[in-house]
């Protein structure tokens, strides 16, 4: 008997020889992180926050956080392609890192100029 040996599929999904041909799709991707106001959340954490706002708040607050929370990432998406790649906003990020001063403590501020 030949043992069946499991891959890792482009998709990330788990494929057993010979099961190429029976790959399901999803009808969907969801993205691996979400933004929700500037916290980076994986979906099974937006989930739980949906849950805990709808029993807290009610559908009268769930509705209000997802239109917030909408607008929000649509204005997200908007100031970042309109400033292109000259664009300077204060808040610059590449591969998740944030461009610009590294100031790790009180002595890496500027300081003030003296004189009058």
């Amino acid at each position: 008997m030949v043992a069946r040996r499991t891959k890792i599929g482009a998709d990330g999904s788990v494929v057993k020889d010979g099961d190429e041909s029976n790959i399901s799709r999803r009808w969907f991707n969801l993205p691996s992180r979400i933004d929700v106001f500037g916290f980076h959340m994986i979906p099974k954490h937006v989930a739980i926050l949906l849950l805990f706002i709808s029993l807290t708040m009610g559908t009268v607050g769930l509705g209000l956080f997802v239109f917030c929370l909408s607008a929000y990432n649509i204005y997200q998406r908007q100031s970042s392609s309109s400033s292109g790649s000259g664009g300077g906003g204060s808040s610059r990020w590449k591969d998740g890192k944030a461009l610009g001063a590294n100031i790790k403590g009180v002595g890496d501020l500027p300081k003030p100029k003296s004189g009058g």
